[in-house]
């Protein structure tokens, strides 16, 4: 427009046509300057295929209790395979289980709900030891660990005295747990209290290992059975007998609390 109405000023058709196209090209890079910035093209695009967002995390205590029923299932599968051990589970060893989820790690009634359950599953299915075993490693530290196998035996002289084959899961428990020989010995003293008398009676200490005992009780009992002094005498073999008894005596407890 601008360059028709110069052209009309300045007369004649050829001023016209010039400067009708001077004006033109100059309102074209005028327009290009000024223009809006165009649309994005993928606006609608980004919208419709723009992907789901993440779910929400669980919370810490939803964490926190999915965590705990699942170390629950663990701890009651080796408070079970304990109290089976004998062939039997008597009401006492549940009790000692519940007691144990209530006073050392202070569960509350939906979490003894949940222990109620699972040791329930496992009298009518045994567990598969070895998992759990690991399972209960990984999550307690050593002084927990200790507790545990301190509360299994509890658990294990409920129904009466230990019998070997409890002695032998106890055993296997303790050493799936990471702890030594004489950690367990240390918590299994408490129960099955051996002085050091009856490893003098051997000719031993406390220290001695299982194949010292059994060695030293084999050579013993040799070394007095009444049959070798039979030729001395009544009196000798009445003194003969007692040594005897003194020195089965004391091994069997020593094979008692060692679970030989």
């Amino acid at each position: 427009m601008v360059g028709l109405m110069i052209g009309l000023w300045l007369g004649g058709p050829l001023s016209i046509i010039l400067c009708t196209f001077v004006g033109a090209v100059a309102g074209h890079f005028y327009d290009q300057a000024n223009a809006l910035p165009p649309e994005d093209p993928t606006e609608g695009l980004r919208e419709r295929f723009e992907p789901p967002g993440l779910p929400e995390p669980l919370s810490r205590a939803a964490l926190d209790d999915e965590a705990q029923e699942h170390f629950a299932r663990h701890l009651c599968a080796l408070f079970i395979e304990v109290a089976r051990a004998d062939g039997e589970v008597v009401r006492d060893e549940v009790r000692v289980a519940r007691e144990y989820f209530q006073n050392e790690l202070k569960y509350g009634p939906e979490a003894l709900h949940l222990v109620r359950g699972h040791l329930k599953a496992f009298l009518a299915r045994p567990p598969h030891l070895a998992e759990s075993i690991a399972a209960c490693r990984e999550e307690l530290p050593t002084a927990d660990r200790l507790l545990l196998v301190d509360a299994l035996y509890q658990l294990a002289l409920t129904d009466g005295p230990l019998q070997r084959s409890e002695q032998e899961t106890l055993r296997q428990i303790a050493q799936g747990l990471g702890l030594s020989e004489e950690d367990r010995r240390a918590v299994a003293t408490r129960y099955l209290a051996v002085d050091d008398s009856q490893y003098a009676r051997l000719g031993l200490t406390p220290e001695a290992t299982d194949a010292e005992v059994k060695r030293a009780y084999r050579q013993l009992a040799a070394a007095h059975h009444p049959d070798r002094v039979t030729h001395l005498g009544q009196g000798a073999i009445e003194q003969a007998t007692r040594r005897f008894h003194e020195i089965q005596q004391a091994y069997e407890e020593i094979r008692r609390l060692r679970g030989l």
